[in-house]
């Protein structure tokens, strides 16, 4: 059995943060097969995914295997992130989604011209959001090979 997938949440607005924790804790499928961490903005986010700093210690805070952007952030947005975790050779490959509650096709351009997996409007429904959270964790699962449990 492989392990959970590792997802990294960057969002400033806390109630939407809440949400999505809800959100996946409530879809069973989706739960079960992930664990998400959370920061607060684009500037924590690159720190994350590239382990500096204070995330620095990859025993508490590992490796995501599946990055969630928002694009509207107060420091560094979704894809001024996306353009630093690209510049690293270790994530060029790395799964990101970046979301916004714009659905403007330059900015879906922008994102996927950078180097975005995906770009969604950002789901303010819960049920929309708990579909869409169970879809990319589908996508994701099927195509990383995630290493097995021992």
């Amino acid at each position: 059995m492989s392990r959970n997938l590792r997802i990294l949440l960057a969002d400033d607005d806390e109630s939407f943060t809440l949400l999505v924790k809800r959100a996946v804790r409530d879809q069973p499928n989706v739960a079960s097969q992930c664990e998400l961490h959370c920061v607060r903005d684009g500037t924590e986010a690159v720190d994350y995914v590239l382990g500096r700093g204070v995330y620095e210690d990859r025993t508490e805070f590992p490796s995501p295997d599946l990055v969630l952007l928002d694009q509207r952030m107060r420091q560094m947005d979704g894809s001024e992130a996306l353009t630093e975790i690209r510049k690293s050779h270790s994530t060029r490959t790395l799964p990101v989604c970046i979301y916004s509650t714009s659905s403007q096709d330059k900015l879906h351009e922008l994102c996927y011209s950078k180097g975005a997996a995906f770009c969604i409007s950002k789901p303010l429904d819960y049920e929309v959001l708990g579909n869409k959270l169970r879809l990319i964790v589908e996508f994701a699962r099927s195509v990383l090979e995630l290493p097995r449990n021992n």
